[in-house]
């Protein structure tokens, strides 16, 4: 082999060498090994920090915030939504078994006094020789008016506006109250309560009042 042809194939190899270094570019010594690399957006990695990182709710609004707060931190588990449709099917359940004298619904749902005045009208109606239906159509609105921590003792009031048709019948089948077919808007405030350090999650009904 000549010099010519020697030349000739070292400039190939330069030409060869130039254009991989252009192609590639050249390692700076500060890549990060493939295992470093950054997790792609949407890959479900993340890191230590983010997985420490507490998850936050919004806060409670409304004229009964406080109270919710100050619930929420005693139980952990309170919840706005949640304890409304729980109130909600307790309303029409309690309204409906009181009518229908039926006192073991109503002693999982009431307050222990609650249920002492619930069971003496019902053995008064019983006594006069009377019954009672009702039915709820339908509830219009409900929201939680306001809210209490009494120590241990956890209150949430809430307003009902509901249509109801109720009557009462004497022995003889006769309607001397109300009319089983005509809906009479009744708006109440219900308070229900429970203890936040019992293992019992469930809510009671303590007191129902008029609004202001």
């Amino acid at each position: 082999m000549d010099v010519i042809q020697i030349i000739l194939f070292a400039s190939v190899a330069l030409f060869f060498a130039i254009r991989l270094y252009s192609l590639l570019g050249r390692r700076t010594g500060h890549e990060p090994k493939p295992d470093e690399q950054p997790a792609p957006a949407g890959s479900g990695q993340f890191n230590e920090d983010e997985a420490e990182r507490p998850r936050l709710r919004p806060a409670f609004t409304g004229p009964a915030a406080a109270g919710m707060e100050a619930i929420r931190a005693a139980d952990g588990v309170f919840d706005p939504e949640s304890f409304l449709a729980g109130a909600t099917e307790a309303y029409q359940r309690i309204v409906e078994a009181f009518a229908n004298g039926d006192r073991g619904v109503l002693q999982p749902l009431l307050a222990p006094d609650v249920m002492r005045r619930y069971g003496d009208a019902i053995d008064a109606r019983e006594a006069a020789g009377r019954t009672q239906i009702a039915h709820v159509e339908e509830i219009r609105a409900v929201e939680i008016e306001n809210a209490w921590l009494l120590g241990q003792r956890a209150q949430v009031e809430v307003r009902f506006d509901a249509e109801i048709a109720r009557a009462t019948k004497n022995a003889e089948g006769e309607v001397v109250d109300g009319d089983p077919n005509q809906l009479r808007r009744v708006t109440e405030l219900w308070t229900f309560e429970r203890r936040v350090d019992a293992p019992d999650p469930n809510w009671v009904l303590a007191k129902v009042s008029a609004p202001s």
